[in-house]
């Protein structure tokens, strides 16, 4: 009696610390999005943000006038990129820090640019589907495969191979629609942004979603993060804003 008593508190104390080092909710299922700030940009329709911690400024895609401009932390402009876009959307940063990513939605593009704007290299994505339900996101991990979003009609998540032709398709339904993406490397998975469904989801290729974080209002189209501080920067394309929120 007293060993299988041993053996059942034994179990007791592994089964909460496998899930808890899954990945899974029990990690973080305590944590909520606190809004720290929320700054108005000086362009409209931000449709697409990237993060650089290593000069503490943003690059951020306007579906407004079809630029791209780096700012500081507040939003202030600090450069205006050469590129001249059709539909953009989401933007990355290269894994270098020495280029950008960014997607043209109805083209079904993928394009790396340099840190002026001049192209340096794209990319058809043979997606199928209704032109303005398109790409959305583009993310890169650290061993710099590069991933993109489709919107709706069909949800699809795509990993690319390093060639850039299609290495997986996955269709994906949890939310409304889906309208960026970023990789978090701390946590080895993705956050899923959805304008529709005024929500940001931690998501991963295996398990799916992991957390869902309700925002206050839809036209949340870019998400970045800085892991490092447990911060998330969007922008809202109808409000015009950055919004800065921490995890509680």
């Amino acid at each position: 009696m007293k060993i299988k008593q041993i053996v059942l508190a034994s179990l007791l104390w592994i089964i909460p610390l496998t899930i808890l080092g899954c990945g899974g909710d029990a990690a973080n299922s305590a944590n909520q999005l606190n809004l720290l700030e929320k700054y108005k940009l000086p362009f409209g329709e931000p449709s697409g943000i990237a993060y650089d911690e290593t000069q503490n400024v943003f690059w951020i895609v306007s579906g407004g006038d079809q630029k791209i401009y780096q700012t500081d932390i507040t939003g202030v402009i600090l450069k205006t990129l050469s590129y001249k876009g059709a539909d953009l959307e989401g933007i990355a940063l290269d894994s270098s820090g020495k280029s950008l990513w960014i997607v043209e939605e109805r083209k079904r593009e993928l394009l790396q640019i340099d840190l002026d704007g001049n192209v340096l290299h794209s990319e058809y994505i043979p997606l199928p589907g209704v032109l303005n339900h398109g790409l959305e996101g583009v993310a890169q991990d650290e061993q710099g495969t590069i991933f993109l979003l489709n919107e709706k009609e069909p949800g699809k998540f795509v990993e690319l191979n390093s060639d850039l032709t299609i290495k997986l398709q996955k269709e994906i339904s949890f939310a409304a629609d889906f309208s960026d993406m970023v990789f978090s490397q701390k946590e080895n998975c993705f956050y899923i942004l959805s304008d529709e469904s005024s929500a940001l989801y931690r998501w991963s290729k295996e398990k799916g979603v992991l957390q869902k974080f309700e925002l206050p209002i839809q036209k949340f189209e870019g998400v970045a993060i800085n892991s490092a501080a447990d911060k998330f920067f969007l922008v809202n394309d109808e409000t015009n804003e950055l919004w800065i929120y921490s995890l509680k």
